[in-house]
């Protein structure tokens, strides 16, 4: 279950829970002292309908038909003489009687429905006779059980009607906004998509038609960006060309204005060749070509290879190889491109007499090196086309700013992941290797 729908879930569920509960507990209350109530007035007004009967005429035949009265009534009636005596009872209620209820006055002498087992009333009369009834209690536990029951049937019903909502909630809004979500996350990769909601016609279809239009604008303009990227690459290629051929012949008038301008065409020569790298990358039919690599020996080769260089600029090149063979798909081509760019870029930014380290372990390779690394602020940044964590850095290290930007489109085509952080004193860039397959 997502977040969101967990929430409302829970928000919609205990909200609507103690309400009930509330209101239950509230109505339950009232309807007991109500019921309570009534059976109590109901005993007291029968007690003192025989009362006023005793007052006038307390004759054994009108004691036995107070006593026959009763007899088949719920009730139970209980009466006693002058000198407080039983005189009679129904049913054998006698058995029950107290001799510390005739000492209270008219009224309730026992109303506790819950721990006793009669509620009883009493009426003096003024002849000295006293008029006791008695009701059992479980008649009005009987009805406190079917009240209880029909609460908790209700609850049922209820329970039954929120996760019907719920499911309603996640059906109808949430579902598609995790769908949309998804979605979005596709159209971060450039593809264009087609979401189902948008044959809704309420809000959320009007959401999921905005966002699938967004997709086929920013398709639109992505495609037009790689056009525009290939025709330029290709357009530029013959001037400079040109300009590199007869900057070479003014070398060797031994002027430096040839040697300026032969420098100047070889970076904008390394700058279209970057272009136009990025342009082949993101065009439909770019594909690697994975092959099973041992990557102790992979690194191994990597290293042998630039150590001429770091050793040319006084800077240790440290390699740390995993204890277990590690086996990838990997093209090797495009990954000897990757490492060879991050070894690079460390060496331009790391001094003299400073180490470079490149690591393998736990499915990661590790390039660091001691060149201070970059503001923090910058690293989200660092891969991004032209971007410069300093833009004062001079032209002999600045490089294209494309050199990054080509070696994350490598490793994300091979399903892996690159981040860069400070560690110590200088920058580490990561890349996780755990996506690729082995």
């Amino acid at each position: 279950m997502s977040k969101l729908t967990l929430k409302i879930t829970l928000f919609y569920f205990l909200g609507i829970l103690a309400i009930f509960a509330l209101s239950s507990a509230v109505v339950y209350n009232m309807l007991e002292h109500q019921q309570v109530g009534s059976e109590l007035n109901r005993l007291q007004d029968r007690g003192d309908s025989h009362r006023n009967v005793l007052s006038t005429n307390a004759d054994r035949q009108t004691i036995q038909h107070v006593i026959m009265m009763e007899e088949k009534a719920m009730t139970d009636v209980i009466i006693v003489g002058k000198n407080n005596q039983l005189i009679g009872s129904s049913n054998e209620a006698g058995r029950f009687f107290q001799q510390d209820w005739i000492q209270k006055k008219d009224g309730i002498v026992a109303g506790d429905w819950r721990a006793g087992r009669f509620l009883v009333t009493i009426s003096h009369a003024d002849n000295g006779i006293k008029v006791v009834m008695l009701e059992p209690t479980s008649y009005i536990q009987h009805l406190m059980r079917e009240l209880k029951q029909q609460v908790a049937f209700s609850l049922f019903l209820l329970m039954l009607f929120l996760l019907g909502s719920v499911y309603f909630l996640s059906y109808m809004v949430i579902q598609p906004l995790l769908s949309m979500k998804e979605a979005t996350i596709k159209l971060t990769k450039g593809d264009t998509l087609k979401i189902k909601e948008a044959d809704r016609k309420d809000e959320v279809g009007d959401l999921a038609r905005a966002i699938t239009k967004l997709s086929i604008d920013l398709q639109h303009i992505q495609n037009t960006r790689k056009q525009f990227l290939t025709s330029i690459t290709h357009e530029l290629r013959t001037p400079i060309t040109y300009i590199k051929g007869y900057a070479g012949l003014l070398q060797k008038d031994e002027t430096r204005f040839g040697d300026i301008i032969y420098e100047e065409s070889e970076r904008l020569q390394m700058l279209i060749d970057d272009l136009f790298e990025l342009a082949r990358m993101e065009e439909p039919h770019f594909q690697i070509e994975p092959e099973p690599t041992e990557m102790n020996g992979f690194l191994q080769q990597i290293s042998e290879r630039v150590q001429l260089k770091f050793e040319e600029k006084q800077v240790r090149l440290v390699l740390n190889t995993s204890k277990k063979n590690l086996i990838k798909h990997i093209d090797h081509a495009r990954f000897n491109q990757v490492l060879l760019n991050l070894l690079d870029n460390a060496l331009k930014y790391t001094p003299a007499h400073k180490s470079v380290f490149l690591k393998l372990s736990d499915q990661q390779i590790e390039v660091s090196d001691e060149g201070g690394g970059v503001r923090e602020e910058a690293l989200p940044y660092l891969f991004d086309r032209f971007y410069r964590a300093d833009s004062s850095r001079n032209r002999d290290t600045g490089g294209t700013g494309l050199g990054l930007a080509i070696t994350k489109e490598i490793v994300e085509a091979h399903n892996g992941s690159l981040t860069a952080t400070n560690a110590g004193n200088g920058l580490k860039v990561v890349i996780d290797l755990r996506g690729i397959s082995g």
